[in-house]
């Protein structure tokens, strides 16, 4: 009964999240910040109207003239600026992106169909691992092709810029493509964006990338929450060969990457899916499912996920210290 119960309770939840997601959250961050008259123009580059399976539009009213926020955008990828985003999410998966916040002479003059690469590994192919950049206006419009633009900065007001970045993809999509990537790629794209549209436009405006209060905090609690996810999987009964999971992958980004934020993140992602499934055993999926969907609306609603994250890691170390001190106060549980 107990079981039935548990995996009932499981169906529900999956069912909330995704008549959630797919009747207010999805539909809300597709929009961010355009007008419906914006996300319903057509701008340079658009595919043929009859031919969309995907679209989103999403704006950022920005406090500098177009030419500053231009020499922001034209110094995007790999070797150059990065993409203004979570590096330490984008080399989580092996990327190697580095945020460089200069402006610098010889990044401003980009040729035409230039090669923007997105992943550190393979060959130079647009739509497989980077995309090219096409100028279509120079100072005001380009496009990052396929599928990543076009990236529009319209002069508003005295001194202001409204970016737009317009994302098409071509139909038809097959379903078993359809699902993952509205479920699953949709939100990363949605919040790696709007992070880059937000540093650049306080870059743009004169002001820091982003606010850097309470991250030496959170590097603490994720520290310690990493710390809490190795011990309890080294002190399970057998198998504690399971700490290899989260160890080997932030070796790997940190062999790959040299990004000691983003093998810390590994870290404490993989020790905690890992020591849900040693304390659950197969019932972890749920704990798995329940961390993705609070993961997801964090990542999609904070302003600074990584301190989010980092802070909310104390009251949750904190309540499984309590926790696992009732839990031995009480003693072993008979059969």
């Amino acid at each position: 009964m107990k079981k039935r119960s548990f995996w009932l309770g499981g169906l529900v939840l999956l069912t909330a999240w995704l008549a959630a997601y797919y009747g207010l959250v999805r539909p809300a961050f597709l929009t961010w910040g355009a007008t419906a008259e914006e996300a319903a123009r057509v701008f340079p580059a658009d595919v043929t109207p009859a031919a969309i399976e995907y679209q989103c539009t999403r704006a950022l009213t920005i406090g500098a003239p177009p030419e500053k926020v231009w020499e922001r955008f034209v110094q995007l990828g790999i070797g150059r600026s990065g993409y203004y985003s979570y590096t330490w999410m984008e080399n989580m998966f092996l990327a190697g992106i580095r945020n460089d916040f200069r402006i610098v002479p010889e990044w401003q003059n980009r040729p035409d169909r230039e090669f923007v690469r997105s992943l550190q590994f393979g060959a130079l192919k647009a739509g497989a691992n980077g995309w090219a950049f096409d100028i279509l206006e120079p100072g005001r419009v380009f496009f990052l092709n396929p599928g990543w633009g076009p990236f529009v900065m319209e002069a508003e007001g005295i001194g202001g810029t409204r970016v737009l970045i317009r994302s098409m993809a071509a139909g038809p999509v097959k379903i078993w493509a359809k699902i993952p990537m509205t479920i699953i790629l949709d939100p990363v794209y949605f919040f790696m964006e709007k992070r880059m549209m937000n540093t650049i436009g306080n870059l743009a405006e004169g002001r820091p990338p982003f606010a850097k209060a309470g991250t030496a905090a959170a590097h603490a609690g994720f520290v310690l929450i990493g710390l809490l996810a190795a011990g309890v999987i080294l002190t399970r009964p057998r198998k504690k060969i399971w700490i290899l999971v989260p160890l080997a992958w932030a070796g790997a980004v940190l062999a790959t990457t040299k990004d000691l934020q983003a093998a810390l993140v590994a870290f404490v992602a993989g020790g905690l899916i890992t020591a849900g499934f040693r304390l659950l055993g197969r019932r972890g999926w749920l704990l798995v499912l329940g961390a993705w969907i609070y993961a997801y609306l964090i990542l999609i609603y904070a302003r600074d996920a990584y301190v989010f994250f980092g802070l909310a890691f104390f009251p949750l170390a904190i309540a499984a210290g309590l926790g696992a001190g009732l839990l031995k106060r009480k003693g072993p549980v008979k059969a």
